[in-house]
């Protein structure tokens, strides 16, 4: 019986060992609800599910986890470099450093996932250097954004988004892969002469179990909306890029030629106080405004849209392209879509899972959405479609599957 114990714990110790692992590093609040923490976490997830021992190391939450969550990874943190002065954050920028090396020492990873923050050109220079000392693993870095266009267009200064530039260049020569999620910005690494092959596309995902179809009416009631009218829902970051003001200026023109339509903004952001200010016009409840609402519920308010748009700015996004989140949830959900004709944003056209059209520009973004509110069919054909899409290209589990596989591990 001794004996049946000890080779039990053995197996154990042994699948311990030959498991591939992976740490994931990212300049990530898991107390937040946004963009970063929601596709860091469910990539995190979905490399664990598909045999992957992971652990995350992120930062010191501001705020309490929720206990669902933290019970779904193995988490451990570092001290948050977002608190505090100027002195102490620098420090724990710094800080960091020898937790990331501690975690490869005691983890021992087959690869090391780093989503890109300034300071990673730091770190993936020291794990490189470690490396040679250390078990033999493999660096990846992940870049969602070139974050110095990001930086300049809210208002940073040009001296200080060249820095930035130069640290997401340099990071790329101390990786094996680099993983971005749109051709634009490999076009950009490129043309910097990174060397291309070590960079491979795999665009954003959802999590199709969290975001799925509902009835409509019933998603309308359940937020305390009237299911008598059709809603035009947008959802996410109040940031500039976003182009919610091209959005607010589309909407006189359908309320003139449509009076059964009403108009939801999901959300909250920089650009809250001037969406405040644009929606003043507007007669009660012809604009709704909710605020930010948490990640578990934001698949009702999806739901509760007839029409779902992302009315993204040309500034910024047509150089790099884009892979939005919210345009895989509203596919998700069932929702037709109506964005901007951005690289990147081509399958909604080529699924037929909704409309593009050119951006900046209301009175298209108006025509759009006038056309989708006069033909019930077609809305429903491109959410039915859409979901099959979400199934079968967009669910976190194939976006996993497909980094994995180009990384070769």
């Amino acid at each position: 019986m001794i004996r049946q114990e000890s080779n039990s714990n053995k197996s154990v110790e042994s699948l311990f060992v030959t498991k591939r692992r992976i740490l994931m590093v990212g300049e990530i609040d898991f107390s937040k609800d946004d963009a970063p923490k929601i596709h860091f976490f469910n990539l995190a997830i979905n490399f664990d599910k598909l045999g992957y021992r992971t652990r995350v190391l992120v930062y010191s939450p501001q705020n309490k986890l929720r206990e669902e969550e933290t019970s779904l990874i193995n988490i451990n943190f570092v001290p948050n470099p977002l608190t505090g002065n100027k002195i102490s954050r620098s420090f724990k920028y710094l800080l960091i450093i020898p937790f990331v090396v501690f975690e490869i020492f005691s983890f021992k990873p087959h690869l090391v996932y780093f989503r890109f923050s300034p300071p990673a050109f730091l770190y993936t220079f020291i794990i490189k250097l470690y490396r040679f000392f250390s078990c033999n693993y493999k660096i990846v870095v992940e870049f969602n954004d070139w974050v110095s266009d990001q930086r300049k267009i809210q208002g940073e200064s040009k001296f200080k988004a060249k820095i930035i530039e130069f640290l997401q260049l340099r990071s790329v020569f101390f990786v094996d892969y680099a993983r971005v999620v749109t051709q634009g910005i490999k076009r950009k690494l490129c043309s910097f002469k990174v060397v291309c092959d070590k960079i491979f596309v795999v665009e954003n995902g959802t999590d199709v179990n969290h975001f799925k179809p509902i009835n409509r009416s019933k998603a309308k009631t359940n937020i305390g909306l009237n299911p008598d009218f059709l809603y035009v829902g947008f959802i996410g970051n109040f940031a500039i890029w976003q182009g919610l003001e091209t959005f607010l200026n589309s909407i006189p023109r359908i309320l003139k030629i449509r009076g059964n339509v009403r108009f939801i903004l999901v959300g909250d952001g920089p650009e809250m106080r001037k969406i405040r200010n644009k929606i003043s016009r507007f007669k009660n409840k012809e604009v709704v405004l909710t605020g930010r609402v948490p990640y578990k519920e934001a698949g009702k308010y999806i739901n509760a849209f007839d029409i779902g748009v992302a009315p993204f700015i040309r500034e910024r996004n047509e150089s790099i392209g884009l892979s939005p989140l919210k345009i895989r949830d509203y596919a998700a959900c069932g929702v037709p879509i109506i964005t901007t004709r951005i690289s990147g944003l081509e399958i909604v056209e080529k699924k037929e899972i909704g409309l593009l059209v050119p951006p900046d520009d209301s009175d298209t973004l108006s025509a759009a959405i006038i056309k989708l509110i006069e033909n019930p069919a077609l809305r429903k054909k491109m959410g039915k479609k859409g979901r099959k899409v979400a199934e079968e290209l967009f669910s976190w589990e194939f976006i996993a599957k497909k980094i994995l596989k180009m990384i070769k591990t």
